[in-house]
């Protein structure tokens, strides 16, 4: 018997019985991971849950710190609408194995996480979940569930018209007798 507050705050939104993750995303992985090389390289997944099916369709980049033994991004640049579904990250070596960083980052942000390690190949992915179980996946195309309206985000208005110039806005200093004083 669910207690009340599982009830309450218990979310049926956020889960799932299988993941699965677009190829695109792990070949971007690997490429990353190998221009990060010797370093680790560190993302966010970005998807969404349907029919009780975790798919992974892209990846967040946040600003952090990388070196050859840990990648840290800062969370608290993570927008409160956000929402991201783990992460993934790679190790300059031959395990990808979790460290104990690893499973801290795991417990703290989302539910299913990967590592690759070298050589940084479809074959070298691991994938876990937020506690360290290793989770199966299955990878694919995807991509036809990446919502690409861009209207969301541009509007028509925005865009210079031709012959149009670009008006002094509110904060540009020589246009505002108060910067002057």
């Amino acid at each position: 018997m669910m207690s009340f507050f599982s009830k309450i705050f218990s979310s049926d939104e956020n889960k799932f019985e299988e993941v699965r993750v677009d190829r695109e995303v792990l070949e971007s992985v690997i490429y990353y991971s190998t221009q990060a090389f010797p370093n680790e390289f560190l993302a966010l997944f970005d998807g969404q849950i349907k029919d009780n099916i975790l798919y992974i369709t892209g990846l967040i980049f946040l600003p952090g710190e990388t070196c050859s033994t840990g990648a840290v991004f800062h969370s608290e640049m993570v927008p409160p609408t956000l929402k991201y579904w783990g992460s993934v990250h790679c190790h300059p070596g031959p395990s990808a194995q979790p460290s104990g960083a690893d499973l801290n980052t795991f417990s703290k942000h989302g539910l299913f996480h990967m590592i690759v390690c070298l050589p940084y190949s479809f074959e070298t992915f691991m994938a876990y979940d937020k506690y360290g179980d290793v989770m199966p996946y299955t990878v694919g195309d995807y991509s036809n569930l990446v919502d690409d309206e861009i209207s969301e985000f541009f509007d028509e208005d925005d865009v210079l018209k031709e012959g149009e110039e670009i008006k002094p806005s509110f904060f540009d200093e020589e246009d505002d007798d108060f910067f002057k004083d």
